[in-house]
């Protein structure tokens, strides 16, 4: 990642893939885009928050603003171990 890159915002990066996706449609239909934007981000938002932790559910749920419960929920549903 170049110097100029790394200054860069998170928002501005999915702002960035967000037009890049969507000009690579070049016209074709597509639906759902929300639901896809979370799967693709959502489990490695939680992988790396629970190594970050080391491990730690309870501190990786308060860091992302979760219930111990619903991080656990998720922890099953992506099957991350």
């Amino acid at each position: 990642m170049d110097k100029n890159s790394s200054n860069k915002l998170l928002k501005e990066f999915v702002r960035q893939t967000m037009k890049e996706y969507f000009t690579k449609l070049d016209g074709h239909p597509v639906d759902k885009v929300y639901d896809l934007v979370i799967g693709e981000v959502e489990k490695p938002l939680l992988e790396e928050t629970i190594k970050y932790c080391n491990g730690n559910q309870s501190r990786a749920a308060v860091l992302l603003g979760i219930s111990r419960g619903t991080l656990r929920k998720k922890i099953k549903l992506y099957n991350i171990s």
